[in-house]
């Protein structure tokens, strides 16, 4: 029967399987380090390698292959968040965050998987996320003239650093899913179409890609709001509903839903057509 370990930390809730899944034969001579005596450890496991199962002393020592593939690349310590093993429909993969950085709700979260040559992870310079999102911000402050309003961004994908970003261009090389809040007072749910139309111009004219979601709030100081508090805020009953867009893989459109005044609709724009719909 497979063991199944839970981990549950800051950063994310993962599905750990240190289990008896994996048939090749492991050596029970070798001798763990104290960091994987930690990992193990936290898992209740036993931290003696002749104590685990071959399957689980196979995962420890690959978990630890993989951490450290993370620390010698970048230079820096990553801090161990889960692990799937390998499966018939599953790469091996592990999730880890910087410590530097911290796991900020998941938002940090870095993903290794392994390859044929070895592992690839979608770890980048976090600080072009941190720089998009000040872009956004400062657009979105400058909009509506307050601050009454906040975007927080997660990178879904990146292939470009902050040094190669050219005048704000990001060249269609950054996606993300950015969550914005909105407070009634400057933008309701009247209003909330022509912000929209106004912001994918602004994301396209910086070649941002990414899914964007925009919820209205009321009676909120949005100044408060954090990136951890953002589910919370979805059952409170100051939350009035959402508008969400996205450009196509060709960009040629705009996908767009929301849910507003009790509400819900769907639609697909000719990115001209939408770009056009407030002129």
């Amino acid at each position: 029967m497979k063991k199944t370990i839970t981990l549950l930390t800051a950063a994310v809730s993962t599905v750990v399987c240190l289990s008896s899944c994996v048939k090749a034969q492991t050596d029970k001579t070798a001798v763990l380090n104290d960091w994987q005596k930690e990992v193990l450890a936290a898992e209740g496991l036993p931290t003696e390698a002749d104590e685990l199962t071959d399957s689980q002393l196979k995962s420890i020592q690959r978990i630890y292959e993989m951490i450290t593939y993370l620390n010698e690349k970048y230079n820096e310590e990553f801090i161990y968040a889960g692990y799937l093993e390998p499966e018939a429909n599953q790469t091996e993969t592990l999730y880890a965050y910087p410590r530097l950085l911290g796991a900020d709700y998941g938002r940090n979260t870095v993903t290794v998987k392994t390859t044929k040559d070895g592992f690839t992870d979608d770890y980048s310079d976090r600080s072009i996320v941190d720089y998009a999102e000040e872009m956004a911000n400062d657009f979105m402050k400058d909009y509506f003239d307050s601050d009454q309003v906040i975007a927080f961004f997660k990178v879904n994908a990146c292939d470009i650093k902050k040094n190669e970003v050219i005048d704000g261009d990001f060249q269609w090389k950054l996606g993300v899913s950015d969550i914005i809040f909105v407070n009634e007072d400057i933008c309701n749910a009247e209003q909330i179409e022509e912000f929209a139309v106004n912001y994918a111009k602004w994301l396209y004219e910086h070649e941002l890609d990414g899914r964007h979601r925009i919820n209205i709030v009321k009676d909120m100081d949005i100044t408060q709001i954090t990136y951890g508090e953002i589910s919370d805020v979805y059952d409170y009953d100051n939350y009035l509903g959402y508008y969400s867009m996205a450009f196509d893989s060709l960009k040629r459109k705009v996908l767009q839903d929301d849910h507003l005044n009790g509400k819900r609709t769907g639609n697909n724009y000719a990115i001209d057509d939408f770009f056009s719909k407030y002129n």
